[in-house]
C-alpha cells in the first residue's frame, strides 16, 4: 500500500508538471506505472536511460495483461517519442504494436501530420483537442502540440490564430508547458517582439530538458541576426552539453544547425539530417537560416546513406 500511495503522489505532482519531483519518488519502483511516470520524468529531465530500457523491452510490461492499460502506456510511449520530435521511431512503435492511429489522442494525431507534412489536419486536431481536451495535465503531448501548430500557423502567416490558439492553450495548464514559452517567443519573433521572445526562450531554458533544443537553436539565431557571436556561441556550447546528455535526432539536428550557422561546419551534415528526418517544416526552416547565415554550401557528389554521429536511436531505442 505504501508502494501505491507513492506512485499515487508522484502522479499528482507529474499532473502539476512536477515532474522532477516525481521522478525523484518514483526512482526504485517498479511497478508498471511506476516505470512509466518515473521513465518519463527522468526522460524530460534528460535522463533517457529508463525510458529507453522500458521501451526496448516491452515484451516485460506488465501492462499486457490489461488490455486498456496497455493502451494507455502505448499511447503514452507514442506521445513521448513525439514530443522528443521522434516521427520515426513513434511510427515504428504503432507498427510494431499494430496500434492503429484512430486510437490515438489528438495532440498526437496533431503531432505527426505536423511531421508529415500536412498542416490542415494538425490544425484540426489541435483545435478539437482544445474543445474536446480531457483535463489540465492529463496529456503529455499537448504543449508539445501547441509548439507545434503555432509553428506550422506561423509559417503560413496566421500569426494572430497563432496568438489566439496558444491563449487557449495556456487555459488548459498542459504538463511541459515550457513548451509554451517557446511557442509564445515564436509569436513574438514572428510580430518583431525579439527581445520579449529573447526573455521567453531563457526562461524556457530554466527548467525541464525537454525542448530546450528548440530554445537553444532560437536563441542563436536570434543572437545571429543581431551579429551577436558570442551569444549565438552559448547556445551552441548548451546544445553541445544537451547532445552529449539526450542525442536524439532533433538535439543534433539543431546542434549542427547552429555550428553551420556559425561557419564551424559546411552545412551539408545538418541538411542531410534534416533530410534523413523527412519533416517537411523542419526541413524549411533548416534551409532558410542556413540560406540566411550564407552558411557553406554542401561538398558536391551524391551523399552516402548513413548514420549521423551520436545517432538518436541509442538514446530512445
Amino acid at each position: 500500500m505504501e508502494a501505491d500511495s507513492m506512485v499515487s503522489r508522484a502522479i499528482a505532482l507529474c499532473l502539476r508538471d512536477r515532474w522532477k519531483e516525481a521522478a525523484e519518488l518514483l526512482a526504485e519502483n517498479d511497478s508498471w506505472l511506476g516505470e512509466l511516470f518515473g521513465g518519463l520524468a527522468e526522460l524530460w529531465d534528460g535522463r533517457s536511460a529508463r525510458f529507453g530500457a522500458n521501451l526496448t523491452q516491452r515484451e516485460r510490461w506488465p501492462s499486457r495483461a490489461v488490455p486498456r492499460c496497455l493502451d494507455d502506456q502505448i499511447a503514452s510511449y507514442v506521445a513521448a517519442l513525439l514530443v522528443l520530435g521522434e516521427r520515426a521511431r513513434a511510427e515504428k512503435l504503432l507498427a510494431d504494436e499494430a496500434f492503429p492511429e484512430s486510437r490515438l489522442r489528438d495532440s498526437e494525431r496533431s503531432l505527426l501530420a505536423a511531421m508529415r507534412g500536412r498542416p490542415g489536419p494538425a490544425i484540426d486536431f489541435a483545435h478539437r483537442s482544445l474543445t474536446d481536451g480531457s483535463g489540465p495535465g492529463y496529456d503529455i503531448g499537448a504543449s508539445a502540440m501547441h509548439l507545434s501548430t503555432v509553428s506550422v500557423l506561423l509559417s503560413e502567416g496566421r500569426s494572430t490564430e497563432a496568438r489566439e490558439l496558444l491563449t487557449a492553450a495556456r487555459a488548459t495548464a498542459p504538463a511541459l508547458a515550457h513548451l509554451l514559452d517557446i511557442a509564445e517567443a515564436r509569436v513574438d519573433i514572428a510580430e518583431g517582439e525579439t527581445d520579449r521572445a529573447t526573455r521567453l526562450l531563457h526562461a524556457a531554458t530554466g527548467g525541464l530538458v525537454v525542448g530546450t533544443d528548440i530554445a537553444w537553436a532560437d536563441l542563436a539565431d536570434l543572437a545571429l541576426r543581431r551579429n551577436d557571436r558570442a551569444s549565438a556561441k552559448q547556445a551552441l556550447d548548451a546544445l553541445e552539453a544537451l547532445a552529449a546528455a539526450m542525442p536524439t535526432g532533433r538535439v543534433l539536428l539543431h546542434r549542427h544547425l547552429v555550428r553551420a550557422c556559425l561557419g564551424e561546419e559546411p552545412a551539408d551534415e545538418c541538411l542531410w539530417l534534416a533530410r534523413e528526418r523527412d519533416q517537411p517544416l523542419e526541413l524549411a526552416v533548416v534551409a532558410e537560416r542556413l540560406a540566411s547565415r550564407g552558411a557553406r554550401s554542401p561538398r558536391p557528389g551524391p551523399r552516402t546513406p548513413r548514420r549521423a554521429a551520436g545517432s538518436s536511436a541509442s538514446a530512445v531505442r
